[in-house]
């Protein structure tokens, strides 16, 4: 016995009893009077039969023709269909959100799980209001694929949980169309597809990206995450946009806003993280279509100084001598106070902004990946100085000058293809005297290539020092073994000793063992005369900061030479 398109079994309702207790009629009536929507499709989306609540939750009128009806046109769900299924009952399959406009535009939330029937691609959909769902959340929107509102929520909830636990902070996005499409509700599904195509291409697979609505999305993104970064990737998710869409007779162009808002600073739950994202939204669509905004006005500021700090930089690295500075600091012997050594540090007079230093500028070359120009170029100014002092005869040639690298420098495979070992090859006058300070968390684990660099470099007369011990984990042991014949302190030991006796502690016992090994150790930032006493009792053999001499030009240099040194 064959299902009727409308639902009714063969002879209407005044059937005779024995056909109507029928299996097959009775299967047929409770398809028609099940309290959810039912419909069975073929291989092709083509409808072959609908129950009267499918009808009304769909708005297909009860005289048109199911053979008529694509259920791609009708209702937005080509990923839902697109799933591999299983055979299963009405309604036990994964729950897909459908978001369907009634005539007067307004939305409406409906829920739909897909069933197969048999081997012929044939399936049962089951479509229920959002409101009747009593089983789990929907996980998925039936549309895209992505993840539900549900699921968003669910994600954000455990994302906040693990942000708090490991002290680490997290952002939503809240991602809106400046101008949802308007036209037929194939072409508007159409549109929505290929944006949520290009939303995900632009984002990393650990990034969480949900359909929150027609035209609206969130993002949540977890560590790492900066204000700089989040600033990067609503800049992309913009970009993004920037091709013209396909669609039925032509093309249009979509732009979107973005609110973002920060766990913890701007919320410290789920529910009024939305909140504040939704408020920067707000805030976006004032400035104009196709802009972002965070829910803190300050930051939008902050990072535009960024981008220009970088533009500027940018341009100072390519002419690095028209732009920087040297000055020199020097390192004094610690029972004596007289110079033992100098050491070149690199300020840039940004324009219009005053002097930037290390602390400000060395984050800044590492992001914009110059650090091999920029330490290139300090060799390069160090070492024909060091030659324009022994060509004069200036004293101050006879001190060691140490160059503070950055461990990008020792890679072997660098923007021109030419190693440090080569790149110092370069310069004609000899290299005694000239330290290289490389990080210490860089020297830990060296891989055999740097290894070899590194004596090469001792073979060119070069000195070798590890800087920043105490604050990042290296072996002490395997210095020596290196060729690194120094160590520096990190200039943060010396507050935190002020603060603490365990760093006091811990600060004797590396000096110690550094002397076992035969390493000289030089302490750096040294401000104060209490700080100068205390590395001096803790045995140190040099000293360097703003207590004894604060950086000087190699004028400056000069004229103190003459005046406090033999």
């Amino acid at each position: 016995m064959a299902i009727h398109d409308n639902g009714s079994p063969p002879g209407g309702r005044h059937a005779e009893p024995a056909l109507v207790r029928h299996p097959a009629a009775l299967a047929t009536l409770a398809f028609e009077n099940a309290e959810v929507g039912l419909a069975i499709i073929d291989g092709g989306g083509k409808l072959l039969a609908v129950n009267s609540f499918f009808r009304d939750l769909t708005g297909i009128p009860p005289d048109q023709a199911l053979p008529d009806v694509d259920i791609g046109r009708l209702m937005p769900i080509g990923s839902a269909l697109s799933l591999p299924l299983m055979p299963s009952s009405p309604g036990q399959g994964e729950w897909h959100e459908v978001y369907l406009s009634d005539a007067e535009g307004n939305e409406g939330e409906l829920l739909l799980s897909v069933s197969a029937l048999d081997g012929d691609g044939s399936r049962l959909l089951t479509l229920v209001p959002r409101g009747l769902l009593t089983g789990g959340l929907p996980a998925r929107d039936a549309l895209t694929g992505l993840g539900s509102p549900s699921l968003f929520k669910d994600r954000l909830d455990h994302a906040i949980a693990r942000a708090e636990r490991h002290e680490r902070p997290l952002a939503v996005l809240l991602v809106a169309l400046d101008r949802p499409p308007r036209r037929t509700s194939q072409v508007r599904w159409q549109l929505l597809e290929q944006v949520a195509r290009r939303l995900r291409r632009v984002l990393r697979e650990e990034d969480s990206l949900a359909r929150l609505g027609d035209g609206r999305w969130g993002v949540i993104i977890e560590h790492p995450m900066t204000p700089q970064s989040l600033h990067a990737v609503a800049l992309r998710l913009q970009e993004a946009m920037d091709a013209p869409f396909d669609q039925e007779g032509g093309s249009t162009l979509l732009t979107l806003s973005i609110g973002i808002a920060r766990f913890p600073e701007d919320a410290e739950d789920g529910a009024a993280l939305m909140e504040e994202a939704a408020l920067a939204l707000e805030q976006s669509r004032r400035l104009g279509p196709g802009t972002h905004a965070f829910r803190d006005r300050g930051l939008r500021k902050h990072i535009e100084a960024r981008e220009t700090l970088l533009e500027q930089l940018q341009a100072a690295l390519l002419s690095p001598t028209g732009h920087f500075q040297l000055v020199f600091q020097p390192q004094c012997d610690a029972r004596t106070g007289r110079w033992a050594g100098l050491e070149a540090l690199v300020r840039w007079p940004r324009p219009r902004h005053g002097m930037a230093y290390p602390g400000e500028l060395l984050p800044a070359v590492r992001e914009l990946g110059g650090q091999v120009r920029l330490d290139r170029w300090v060799l390069g100014q160090v070492i024909a100085l060091r030659a324009a002092w022994q060509a004069s005869g200036v004293g101050l040639a006879s001190l060691p000058l140490s160059v503070n690298l950055m461990a990008e420098t020792l890679e072997q495979e660098v923007f021109d293809g030419c190693p440090l070992d080569h790149f110092l090859k370069r310069y004609p006058q000899p290299l005694t005297g000239l330290c290289l300070e490389l990080p210490a968390a860089a020297l830990d684990g060296l891989g055999e290539n740097r290894r070899h660099l590194l004596k090469r470099l001792q073979r060119m007369g070069v000195t070798l020092v590890a800087d920043g011990l105490g604050t990042a984990p290296v072996s002490l042991v395997a210095l020596p073994a290196l060729g690194v014949s120094g160590a520096k302190l990190a200039p943060a030991m010396m507050a935190e000793m002020d603060q603490s006796r365990l760093v006091r502690q811990g600060a004797r016992g590396l000096i110690a063992g550094l002397h076992e090994l035969g390493l000289a150790t030089v302490a750096v930032g040294v401000e104060t005369s209490e700080q100068f006493e205390r590395v001096k009792r803790l045995g140190v053999a040099g000293v360097q900061g703003c207590y004894l001499c604060p950086p000087l030009t190699a004028d400056e240099l000069t004229a103190r030479w003459g005046q406090d040194q033999p």
